[in-house]
């Protein structure tokens, strides 16, 4: 296998990045010249050779290297429970469009998946295992079933002789006893939120119509009070873009113990094609990304976009290709958060499993997960030459391959979001300010 090495613009130098190395360094247009001759083994004149000798000390050209490890035994020591379907907001980009009624997870099968993810951690010789709590709705809207997991987790963990961390996605419309449960026995929680008052009572109402922000500002606040951890994830559309500063210092100055502001660019469907949600243009997505990033400099809130993770060396963005375990409402198993029923057409490459109320065992279909396993970056022809692909594994599947094959791969607006802000990450591990800096667009 031949070396991976990019060769980026940097001032009148040239940035060497050879990812799976990890190695990371400024180059003149004469180092430039020889590095591609090298990689191209067209002949090397003296003084090129003495160019590269410090390169071949660190081993850059070396065909001895490790692509990152994907996990192939299908053995989840996390799962991600939908307790329900059913939500009490209308948010107007919703990629479910959940509403009311819909499905409750039967506990039979929370039981079951929390048993397999506790046998396979003990198995592993892991210390803890982990249960989260996400949805195609509001978790919290199936409280007894999100109060008999907790439980049961408990309960689970003391038989295997392990330790436990539940988690939760949630939209912060909770009521007091729902508020006292989560701070009782949640460790990591992620709010949904649109962070700005006005903003977040338009995009985010409830399902009478009426403003949610109160009710998501009070739980935010109580999470504060009680010191749990707790992080914000915002949904920026095309008329939100200019406003990320200002939720930034909206969140540094209300919100102070929020450990984690995520900014993420909304997608176009569900809801949000029909009331007409853009995503924002990427490049500025990006300016005001930075702009946000600086206003929370030194506060301890750190800022993430997902495919910004230039310290992460991975094969899928997400754990769609390699235990991805969540179990649905409907009692679907399926490795994408997003992909929850067989109405999708997307499911019958991701949806790889069923729980059986009948025999009271999941049913998994080995081929559907061997074939997950093929949604590696390695294998993505359009992912090929670009630098940040060990980084973001080739972002999202099932938004941007779907069930089409891995030749269809196209990227999308998001890549120039991704590769813009990791290009920054890595001036920075070179020792550069980008303080007021215009990001560069590569």
């Amino acid at each position: 296998m031949k070396p991976e090495i990019f060769l980026l613009p940097y001032a009148d130098d040239y940035i060497l990045y050879a990812p799976l190395k990890k190695f990371l360094a400024v180059v003149n247009s004469d180092a430039r010249d020889a590095v591609i001759k090298r990689l191209e083994e067209l002949p090397l004149c003296e003084a090129e050779e003495t160019a590269l000798t410090a390169l071949d000390k660190h081993g850059v050209f070396s065909e001895d290297f490790q692509y990152p490890k994907v996990d192939e035994e299908f053995a989840p020591t996390r799962v991600t429970l939908f307790p329900t379907d059913r939500c009490n907001l209308r948010c107007r980009y919703c990629y479910a469009s959940a509403e009311d009624g819909g499905h409750k997870l039967s506990m039979s099968a929370a039981r079951a998946a929390i048993d397999l993810v506790a046998r396979n951690s003990k198995r592993k010789h892991f210390e803890q295992f982990a249960v989260g709590f996400h949805g195609n709705g509001e978790p919290f809207a199936a409280f007894d079933v999100v109060q008999e997991c907790c439980e049961y987790v408990s309960e689970a963990a003391e038989r295997e002789g392990l330790k436990y961390r539940i988690s939760t996605a949630t939209n912060g419309v909770l009521s007091e006893e729902r508020l006292d449960y989560l701070v009782a026995w949640i460790s990591d929680v992620n709010v949904s939120s649109d962070i700005l008052p006005d903003v977040q009572n338009s995009q985010r109402p409830l399902a009478n119509g009426q403003g949610s922000f109160e009710y998501v500002d009070h739980t935010l606040k109580r999470l504060d009070k009680a010191g749990i951890q707790y992080g914000i994830r915002a949904t920026v559309t095309s008329e939100s873009v200019g406003r990320l500063r200002e939720m930034a210092a909206f969140v540094k100055q209300h919100y102070p113990r929020c450990n984690l502001l995520h900014f993420e660019p909304v997608f176009e469907v569900g809801r949000a094609l029909a009331n007409h949600f853009m995503t924002p243009e990427p490049q500025v997505f990006v300016k005001e990304y930075i702009k946000a990033q600086e206003e929370l400099s030194g506060t301890g809130i750190r800022l993430v976009y997902s495919g910004e993770r230039a310290n992460t060396y991975c094969q899928c963005f997400c754990g769609v290709c390699s235990n991805g375990f969540t179990l649905t409402a409907e009692g679907n198993v399926t490795s994408c958060y997003e992909i929850c029923t067989y109405q999708d057409a997307r499911a019958g490459r991701y949806i790889y499993g069923r729980y059986n109320e009948e025999t009271g065992q999941f049913e998994f279909d080995k081929e559907v997960i061997s074939k997950l396993l093929q949604l590696q970056v390695k294998n993505i022809p359009f992912c090929r030459d670009c630098f940040c692909k060990w980084h973001c594994g080739g972002d999202c599947a099932a938004k941007l391959l779907g069930d089409k094959p891995l030749s269809a791969h196209a990227g999308s607006e998001r890549c120039v979001i991704t590769r813009a802000l990791i290009y920054r990450q890595l001036l920075q591990k070179i020792g550069v300010d980008v303080t007021n800096k215009e990001p560069v667009i590569i």
